[in-house]
């Protein structure tokens, strides 16, 4: 019997702001189970169980090796934090974050068309991870272009020419 439907339309459009504020602190979320839960392990090692900030820092003034340990430490967490977001995004244009929510990150190669974005364009748009100047800028022009900009980017993913899409099914 051929009940005579249309097929299923699919399109993409750009990604609800909500949809990726939630993808981003699910990879959050993924990158403290799997990264800093190990980590933190080690900086505890270093520094001992203290909580104390003031203490923390007059040991840490008095023995260098300690410094050079937390430095290491903190590298390899930013590096595997950027590598994380920048290999997935490059590899199949999601995080875990992006899968669970079906959005995804594209290249714009023109006018509503898109491909897979390059090493570059996902290192580019994933740059405000590094905690240092002048990228810990990027922690406020993101947002502020995000939300004051007239494509619904951020700063980051229009210097890469990349956006964030969801698929939308009919």
């Amino acid at each position: 019997m051929d009940l005579n439907l249309p097929e299923k339309s699919v399109f993409y459009g750009p990604a609800n702001l909500w949809k990726r504020m939630l993808a981003f602190l699910l990879d959050i979320f993924v990158l403290d189970f799997f990264v800093l839960s190990i980590f933190s392990g080690m900086a505890e090692m270093v520094v001992g169980n203290t909580k104390d900030v003031l203490l923390v820092y007059k040991m840490l003034q008095q023995d260098t090796s300690q410094v050079q340990a937390l430095t290491m430490i903190f590298t390899i967490i930013i590096m595997l934090a950027l590598a994380y977001f920048v290999l997935l995004q490059y590899a199949v244009g999601q995080t875990a974050g992006c899968m669970l929510l079906n959005i995804y990150v594209v290249a714009q190669t023109g006018e509503n068309k898109f491909g897979m974005p390059s090493l570059l364009q996902s290192f580019v748009r994933n740059m405000f991870i590094i905690p240092t100047i002048p990228f810990i800028l990027l922690w406020i022009a993101d947002p502020v272009f995000l939300f004051f900009g007239k494509r619904g980017q951020r700063l980051t993913e229009w210097l890469s020419t990349t956006m964030v899409i969801e698929k939308f099914e009919m």
